[in-house]
């Protein structure tokens, strides 16, 4: 999401990512890997549970979500996938933004 950015500001959208880590290990992760929004951590996973997206062994890891939220609060898209690597690609999200947040 950051190589396009500047495509997501021009559409009114904030991108936000939700860290399951501690603010330390999240504060270095970040330090060396900059990026353009905002970073929130989740340290004790309780966003994590309510949108449903946990830490499966048959995934390695934690399982990757991707959620639209349109300013009324309302989740307008939800993606969780079942590996780490599976994520909508940025044309797909700015698609789904489109359609339903203009």
């Amino acid at each position: 999401m950051q190589q396009d950015y500047e495509k997501f500001a021009t559409l009114g959208a904030e991108i936000v990512v939700i860290a399951p880590d501690t603010m330390e290990n999240a504060r270095q992760f970040f330090s060396e890997r900059p990026v353009p929004f905002i970073v929130l951590v989740d340290d004790n996973l309780k966003v994590y549970q309510q949108f449903d997206v946990q830490s499966k062994w048959t995934s390695l890891g934690q399982r990757p979500g991707l959620f639209i939220i349109d300013k009324a609060g309302i989740v307008q898209f939800a993606y969780i996938g079942s590996q780490q690597w599976q994520i909508p690609s940025n044309t797909e999200v700015l698609a789904q933004i489109e359609q339903c947040c203009r």
